[in-house]
């Protein structure tokens, strides 16, 4: 969700990290603000995990509406990028602000992303803070 609000501080955890975590999961709608002014309530959506900090995630909340013309938006391409664990037509975008989640929110992994795309995807997120 674009507030306009200047970003916070990046995580220490994730300004040392040297590519993501990777693995894409699907999250408690409840635990993000992304997407929490839905007009339909969903019970979860899928996010990218980018680091751990003890109980805590730094994820990327993702998106399935195309913004492939919004620059906050990232599309992450299959197979290249992520291998899902149930391949489908859907497109996904993730959106450039991190959230601090509590990791017992993160549910069942969709699917993983590929070494390389790991590391361009966290240096994209570094160059927007």
């Amino acid at each position: 969700m674009y507030t306009g609000k200047p970003l916070p501080p990046m995580p220490e955890v994730l300004e040392q990290a040297g590519w993501a975590v990777g693995m894409v999961h699907t999250c408690e709608q409840s635990a993000l603000c992304f997407g929490s002014d839905r007009r339909e309530p969903v019970f979860a959506r899928p996010v990218v995990e980018l680091c751990r900090d003890g109980p805590r995630a730094v994820v990327l909340p993702c998106t399935s509406k195309d913004r492939s013309n919004h620059p906050a938006f990232r599309e992450l391409r299959e197979p290249e990028e992520v291998m899902w664990v149930q391949p489908s037509d859907r497109r996904t975008f993730v959106f450039e602000r991190y959230e601090v989640v509590d990791r017992s929110a993160l549910r069942r992994k969709l699917g993983t992303m590929a070494h390389g795309p790991r590391i361009t995807l966290l240096e994209w997120v570094k160059e927007r803070h």
